[in-house]
Parts: C-alpha cells; structure tokens; sequence
C-alpha cells in the first residue's frame, strides 16, 4: 500500500438489481398520414390535394362546412328519392329499397341518423389523413348523386 492512504471497508453496492427494466407496455405513436419528411407530390393536383386536406385538418370551421354539407345533400337525396318513387322509378340501393318499401319514414331516420353518426365518427378522427380523405369523397358522391337526380327531374318531369 501507499503511504498515507489506508485501506476503506468495502462498499456494498446499493443496487440491487438491474435498473434498465425493460417496459411491458409502449404506447406507439401512429402517424397521422400527414408526415413532412415524405415526399412532396410532383404534379399540381397532388399539391392541392394535399394542401386542402392540411386545411381541412387544421380548420374545423371548414370541416364543419364539408360534413354539414354532406349531411345536407344526403337529406335532399332522400327528399328527391321520394319524389322520383312517386313518379314510377325505382331505387337502386336494396337496403334503402327495403326500407322504404317497409317505412319512408323510418328509413328518412335511419338515413339520417347513419349520415350524422358518420360525420360525428370523421370529426372525432379529423386529423388522419385518410378519414379527412373519406370526408371529401362522401361530400363528392352526394353531389353526383344529387347531380343525377337534378338531370331526371329535368328530363323525366
């Protein structure tokens, strides 16, 4: 030994097991679909898209417009499927046939109340790219569908 230095007890080591526990539950970060470190679109169209979804995502006042707008063409394709069975035609859809052929009225509420649950569904889930997508796709179905009834109320009547 060294002059001077005497020896020290030894120290029991305070640590009694490993300290790097490894978790048994994560959660895991999902990602929303609007990554920035992606690639950006290349065409003009693909930029707008994109665009308008970040607006849709980042505005609720003009995704509270899409979906009001939504729910309102859906009502106005109901009203105008009734007017177009009343003048002879016949509906496409099955379900909504059978519907109707059961209770107008109960399948104007269930139509209704589909449509609304939907839109209360989109607005909970907003900030994924793909529902936001969904969104605009219904709103663009309703209005080609009330597109095509406006041209056989045009044609027919």
């Amino acid at each position: 030994m060294e002059a001077g230095l005497a020896e020290s007890p030894p120290v029991a080591e305070r640590r009694s097991a490993d300290r790097r526990v490894s978790r048994t539950f994560v959660m895991r970060d999902r990602r929303s679909g609007f990554d920035r470190r992606g690639r950006r679109r290349s065409t003009a169209v693909g930029a707008a898209w994109d665009t308008s979804l970040v607006y849709l995502r980042d505005n609720a006042f003009a995704l509270v417009a899409v979906l009001a707008t939504a729910n309102l063409l859906s009502v106005l394709d109901l009203v105008f499927t009734l007017r177009a069975l009343q003048n002879g035609a016949q509906e496409g859809n099955p379900l909504m046939k059978a519907l109707l052929d059961w209770n107008p009225t109960a399948a104007g509420g269930i139509k209704v109340a589909i449509i609304a649950a939907l839109s209360l569904m989109i607005w909970k889930l907003r900030r994924y790219r793909l529902i936001l997508q969904v969104a605009v796709f219904a709103l663009a179905v309703y209005a080609a569908i009330i597109i095509y009834h406006m041209y056989y109320l045009i044609s027919f009547s």
